[in-house]
């Protein structure tokens, strides 16, 4: 993970804060603390990817499995390509993802 914030892990509650900090934010998203809570929001869905995708292979095969790999899925795929477009809901987007992957990790929220 590479945040100005190194030495510490994030807890669940700095992750929720955050996810409420970008929806806030997102009505602003070219404002620096946006943009450093944009790339908090992309080094969460780096830490919590993987825990989620291995909680949910637990999960029997259903719709609701279905749903939540492709919710990873697209989390990943904001890695990827989420630096583009409208900044606001970029920032939306990241935030709605983090919050899925932490309940799906099995992180209280």
């Amino acid at each position: 993970m590479a945040t100005t914030e190194q030495h510490h892990r994030p807890t669940a509650t700095d992750i929720a804060r955050d996810v409420q900090l970008a929806e806030s934010l997102a009505r602003w998203p070219g404002d620096q603390r946006a943009q450093a809570c944009r790339e908090r929001l992309r080094d969460y869905i780096q830490l919590l990817a993987d825990p989620a995708e291995t909680q949910v292979r637990l999960m029997p095969t259903s719709r609701a499995r279905d749903v939540a790999e492709q919710s990873i899925r697209h989390a990943r795929r904001l890695l990827a390509d989420g630096r583009h477009g409208d900044p606001g809901a970029c920032l939306a987007l990241l935030a709605g993802a983090v919050r899925h992957l932490m309940q799906y990790a099995g992180m209280p929220r």
